[in-house]
C-alpha cells in the first residue's frame, strides 16, 4: 500500500552548502535502495521533507528521522494512504532557496495538472512552504 509522509523540522546548526550537498547524497542513495520518492526542501535551518513510498518502509524511516539529533521540532503534516506517486519521476530532490534553477523545477512540477486530493494537498503544502521562504528571503 502506497503511502506519504510529509514533515517540517528545525535542524540544530545552520547547514551550509557542502554539507547540505553531502546529506543530500546520503538521502538519496538510501531513498533510491529503499523505493522511496520525494522532495527535500531546506532553508536557513528548517526541512520540509515528503516521501512516498510502501507504508512499512516509511513508517521505518519515520522512526529514523525522529531519532536523528541533526534536527528538531519535528511536525508531520500529512502521513497518508495515497493511490499514486506524485514525485514518480522525480526521485528525491534537493532544493536550496538560493538556487534559482531548483526553486524553477519545483514550481513547474506543481503546475503540472493532477486533480487528486493528494496533489491538491502536497501542492498547498509546498507552494505555502515556497511563498513563505521567498517573501522572507525578499524574493
Amino acid at each position: 500500500m502506497l503511502h506519504t509522509l510529509c514533515y517540517i523540522s528545525n535542524s540544530v546548526d545552520l547547514w551550509q552548502s557542502p554539507k547540505l550537498e553531502e546529506f543530500f547524497s546520503y538521502v538519496k542513495t538510501k531513498n533510491i535502495f529503499r523505493n522511496i520518492t520525494g522532495l527535500l526542501l531546506y532553508n536557513e535551518g528548517t526541512f520540509l521533507q515528503v516521501l512516498e513510498g510502501e507504508i512499512d518502509d516509511i513508517n521505518t524511516l519515520l522512526s529514523k528521522i525522529e531519532k536523528d539529533e541533526r534536527h528538531n521540532q519535528i511536525t508531520v503534516i500529512m502521513h497518508r494512504e495515497i493511490n499514486h506517486r506524485f514525485f514518480e519521476s522525480y526521485q528525491t530532490g534537493l532544493v536550496l532557496y538560493r538556487e534559482e534553477k531548483y526553486l524553477k523545477r519545483l514550481k513547474s512540477k506543481l503546475q503540472l495538472p493532477d486533480i487528486s486530493k493528494y496533489s491538491q494537498s502536497l501542492k498547498a503544502i509546498l507552494q505555502s512552504f515556497t511563498y513563505q521562504h521567498q517573501s522572507l528571503a525578499g524574493a
